[in-house]
């Protein structure tokens, strides 16, 4: 099916707040009107509930400021004028077979799209990633407080919570009257580096462990620089309708996000903020849809998806095609430890650990022959897999791999390692002399007091990280499909498998693999026909596809970006557990191979998650420095 990528150019050029003047009074900004009353696929009056000023002149949404008169939020109000509000709790990341996330309070609807009534939209409750610790990142577990219930992103709504978004803002940036009510943008403010014009917007999401993002409450660090926080909500594995139909299944995640950029595009007369400069941040599962979110921007196979969900400006055509009439890329994205090329993620988790087994390396301290034997095939195809992609370094030099512990890409994986560890001495925080005993056999000080990795066994061994394995063989695609396996195929289907390429080795091995213990012929043949073989798993691989950041950057899968993020943030910690250090390392230099700006560290001894500390940078500061260009 042939699809148009059309943008508004006088739209385009409205919204660019690099070309606003500074000192003009009046400006004509997008105001969604145009578009809110023709969204076609809408179960709310889109009227009012995507045209934001539309919402606030009906009384169900309003400017609500903090207590301590530093930002104001966007909320929903119930028709008393009261912000609805609802209690949150502490999110954990849930991004393995293991952790599993609180829930959080669920707010309702009437049915028609009133945020006050008791819509019941099957799966009520928000389940996000990471709360942040208020210093500048995402990260840990936190939560805890009052929340209140965002305004909607897109209009055909099957779950509330995870199709809205909180909008926070410097109160400097609204000029209020007598009895404190916004009524307009403060052009003339300056706080920090930024007006309302140039701040930037940090665009969160909390699809930590794949599952569902719901807003979030604010951290402040952001708003005390001056910048526009926002944090959105995404369908995701764990929506589900009143009907039990399952309403995340990819890539709807990435494609809600995309509705929540496009709305605030839409509503720029009433929201602060450059529209230029979105910066996208999440963690682990949210870390990847940071990264696909990245990747896809202005895409045009996307945009049947957004017409289904009833995202602003998407229409259908005549002949099938639909067009766009909003930009949804990002300027930049920040990727926490990211669970991204989802498909091969078990190949990397596999060539990881390949070589451990017999020194503590086995996931709840055992393994069948056909867990090890199935280790090792993945291992090898993940060889074969670094080398198909081209990848090269930012010299230009090809890394590839040659066996399981050589090649330019296992050099480059240990300078990764060391330059985490030398970043750290650096800043005081590990003396490796002290911290470490015996460990001639993995790493080595040089004449100039640098330190350098020379084995990733010896270095799993000798750190301890051997013994905090998290994954099964699988481990992303089990073969119980008890991970991301319900994040696929179709809204009837609980879980299906999705891993082509373990699909693949089973089927290419079957005989031999056939005779070890632990063999299931039931959940192998299961396997290889869902995500393989089978009459659906030419649609699942698409899924799987739509939300691979990296191969969808190096236009190896059959798609091709158009207008990624020019800017990349990635960081994964030496001591994470969850996924190999290889995915956020390929899709850094996936971005790079685009001519985009691609800062990747490692931070040492950081788990699975965001909480990087200083010595590898800092997330604001990467923001401060990228705007200031």
């Amino acid at each position: 099916m042939k699809r148009i990528f059309v943008v508004l150019v006088s739209l385009a050029l409205i919204i660019s707040a690099s070309i606003i003047p500074a000192a003009a009074e009046e400006i004509v900004l997008p105001d969604a009107s145009a578009y809110a009353g023709q969204v076609d696929n809408s179960s709310i009056n889109a009227a009012i509930y995507l045209d934001y000023s539309a919402g606030i002149d009906a009384g169900v949404y309003k400017w609500v400021l903090s207590e301590d008169g530093t930002y104001y939020t966007l909320a929903a109000v119930n028709e008393s004028g009261e912000p609805i509000s609802s209690q949150e709790t502490a999110i954990n990341v849930g991004a393995n077979n293991e952790e599993r996330g609180n829930m959080m309070g669920g707010f309702g609807g009437d049915g028609q799209g009133k945020p006050d009534g008791n819509f019941s939209g099957g799966d009520q409750s928000g389940m996000g990633g990471m709360r942040g610790d208020r210093g500048g990142m995402a990260g840990g577990l936190g939560g805890g407080g009052t929340v209140y219930q965002g305004v909607y992103m897109n209009a055909n709504i099957t779950n509330v919570n995870y199709q809205t978004m909180l909008i926070y803002v410097p109160a400097a940036y609204f000029t209020v009257d007598e009895t404190g009510t916004v009524t307009g943008i403060n052009r003339d403010a300056v706080v920090g580096n930024y007006t309302a014009d140039s701040a930037p917007i940090v665009y969160l999401n909390e699809c930590g462990g794949w599952r569902s993002s719901s807003p979030r409450s604010v951290d402040t660090s952001y708003i005390a620089q001056g910048m526009i926080y926002v944090t959105a909500g995404a369908r995701s594995r764990d929506a589900v309708d009143e009907n039990g139909l399952h309403t995340g299944k990819a890539p709807t995640q990435v494609v809600d996000l995309k509705s929540g950029v496009i709305a605030l595009r839409a509503n720029a007369d009433i929201i602060p903020g450059n529209k230029d400069r979105i910066i996208s941040i999440g963690t682990s599962g949210g870390g990847q849809m940071s990264s696909i979110f990245g990747a896809s921007g202005n895409m045009p196979e996307y945009y049947e998806y957004l017409y289904e969900a009833g995202a602003l400006g998407v229409t259908k055509n005549d002949d099938g095609s639909y067009d766009s009439a909003y930009p949804d890329n990002i300027y930049a994205a920040q990727c926490y430890c990211p669970i991204a090329d989802i498909e091969n993620a078990d190949l990397a988790y596999a060539w990881w650990w390949a070589d451990l087994a017999d020194v503590g390396g086995t996931y709840r301290g055992s393994m069948t022959d056909f867990e090890r034997r199935l280790q090792e095939l993945e291992a090898e195809a993940f060889i074969d897999y670094i080398n198909s992609l081209g990848l090269k370094d930012s010299q230009g030099n090809e890394l590839t791999l040659t066996g399981l512990r050589s090649g330019t890409y296992y050099d480059a994986i240990l300078e990764n390692i060391s330059d985490a560890l030398n970043a750290a001495v650096t800043a005081g925080e590990i003396d490796p002399e002290t911290a470490y005993t015996d460990y001639d056999s993995w790493l080595v000080k040089a004449e100039d007091g640098a330190w350098k990795i020379t084995d990733l066994a010896g270095f799993m061994v000798g750190t301890g990280l051997v013994n905090n394995r998290n994954k099964a063989i699988p481990g992303f695609d089990t073969m119980e499909k008890s991970a991301e396996n319900d994040a696929f195929g179709t809204p009837e289907e609980t879980a299906v498998h999705y891993s082509r390429s373990v699909a693949q080795i089973l089927s290419d091995h079957y005989d031999e693999l056939s005779v070890l213990d632990g063999f299931n012929q039931e959940q192998v043949d299961s396997y290889i026909s869902k995500a393989l073989t089978g009459e659906g798993a030419a649609a699942i691989a698409e899924q799987a596809n739509l939300l691979n950041a990296t191969e969808i950057m190096l236009g190896s899968d059959g798609h091709t970006a158009v207008n990624p993020a020019e800017y990349w943030r990635i960081r994964s910690g030496t001591a994470d557990q969850h996924t190999s250090f290889s995915i956020g390392f390929n899709i850094g230099l996936a971005a790079q191979s685009q001519g985009m700006d691609a800062n990747y560290h490692l931070v040492w001894n950081m788990g699975h998650g965001s909480n990087e500390g200083s010595s590898t940078g800092t997330f604001i500061d990467w923001i401060n420095a990228i705007c200031a260009e």
